[in-house]
């Protein structure tokens, strides 16, 4: 009988130290960057409120890694934008530097209010290049690149910039010493009536993926370089693929051999579709690119990232957690998808959390963790932002397991960025 209770208690105490989390957080890389928009609440999207609290701000916010408590948290204010696609910064491989595109420019503190906040707010323009070498004190210089700059991609020393400006709708720069462009080479894409929401480079460096959202078309273009050996321009290879719904953000897979972009649906449920382009084609107008799969995802997917060695999918879903509070609000969440060599993704589980608009998702450097942005909380007090954790756990079926501890940000985070 004695051994009966030890044993029992034995059990008991395994399963309580197999239930216990430390209030600790996993996640590896130098930092981590996020961003804010303060102008306004995530319902805004829905009812136009804007719901400003007095000296909120925009602001870009690093958290140095492995975070402590009490630790220095750099921050500077800094205009941006939730409108778009979370493609609004990028990081230097040596994470000395991050840039942050103003896709819309803050308002006045005198509105309240917009029609529509996809085009009433001010147009932006600026290039924020922010020196992160120092993560306790960030410090911040900008640079003018063209109306309402909508994505940012960068691969080792070019950046490339769409915005909506006629004839430059697309623009390379090549980034030298201090963080500063030293070339700006500007692209035009003869777009009528319509606009290049996202750009991505192939990790190969030769080509980019282009989105156009009024066409609901993704573009593969190919490099052109000078006699010098730098890209000198663009130019279009192949007939675009097409979607059904809207595009939002998309990814190359870690090794290129495929393309995954969110197509959302009005609202409705989303998916993810797969894109093989044929980049070997001896004549650019006649390769082909196919959609090769397309899994259903949750309404809302306005972010995903891949893992590094390219077997999960894990997607932020903003559902309808962002709906004025006095309607139905849903429940956000975060889904982990298995991802097979041809594109076919396999949903393994669905994840909620509890906060409001979940708009941006990463991996950390390893692939063991993951965090996501939370654009505020439903708190009647500060509705401050935040950044969530899972832990990745690997195996024949992976899943995934809610860190205890999370970050607090400023009110309206919507991109988190690894600084590597």
């Amino acid at each position: 009988m004695k051994r009966m209770r030890l044993t029992l208690g034995m059990a008991l105490l395994s399963a309580s130290a197999a239930i216990a989390q430390k209030p600790t957080i996993e996640f590896s890389g130098r930092g981590i960057l996020a961003l804010s928009d303060g102008d306004m609440a995530a319902s805004a999207v829905v009812d136009g409120k804007l719901m400003k609290e007095v000296g909120v701000k925009d602001a870009l916010s690093v958290y140095p890694l492995p975070l402590k408590l009490g630790q220095e948290i750099g921050s500077t204010a800094l205009s941006n934008s939730a409108i778009g696609w979370s493609r609004t910064a990028a990081v230097m491989s040596d994470g000395r530097y991050a840039f942050v595109i103003e896709t819309r420019a803050q308002t006045t503190d005198s509105v309240k209010t917009v029609k529509n906040v996809a085009t009433d707010f001010p147009a932006g323009s600026n290039l924020y290049i922010v020196d992160i070498s120092n993560m306790a004190k960030p410090s911040t210089r900008r640079v003018s690149v063209g109306k309402n700059p909508l994505a940012v991609d960068m691969l080792g020393s070019n950046m490339l910039i769409t915005s909506e400006e006629t004839a430059k709708e697309l623009r390379m720069f090549e980034i030298g010493a201090g963080g500063l462009p030293t070339r700006n080479v500007p692209i035009a894409l003869n777009l009528q009536n319509a606009r290049a929401t996202d750009v991505t480079w192939h990790p190969e460096g030769e080509f980019i993926a282009i989105t156009v959202e009024e066409t609901k078309e993704i573009w593969l273009y190919k490099a052109k370089r000078n006699p010098q050996g730098k890209i000198a321009t663009f130019e279009a290879f192949g007939t675009p693929a097409k979607l059904t719904g809207k595009p939002g953000p998309g990814s190359f897979t870690p090794d290129g051999s495929l393309f995954i972009v969110s197509d959302l649906k009005d609202g409705a449920a989303g998916e993810l579709v797969a894109i093989q382009f044929n980049t070997t084609a001896a004549d650019p107008k006649t390769a082909e690119h196919k959609v090769v799969a397309q899994t259903p995802v949750a309404a809302g997917v306005e972010s995903f990232a891949i893992s590094p060695d390219g077997t999960m999918i894990v997607t932020a879903n903003k559902a309808n957690s962002a709906q004025p509070w006095e309607s139905s609000v849903g429940k956000a969440g975060v889904s982990l998808l298995s991802l097979a060599k041809d594109g076919k993704a396999t949903k393994v589980a669905d994840y909620e959390i509890e906060g409001i608009a979940p708009e941006s998702i990463i991996f950390d450097k390893s692939g063991d963790n993951v965090a996501v942005s939370i654009f505020e909380y439903f708190d009647y007090g500060r509705r401050d932002g935040g950044v969530e954790f899972f832990k990745v756990n690997k195996g024949g079926t992976p899943s995934l397991t809610k860190q205890m501890a999370k970050i607090s940000a400023p009110k309206g985070c919507h991109t988190v960025k690894l600084i590597p």
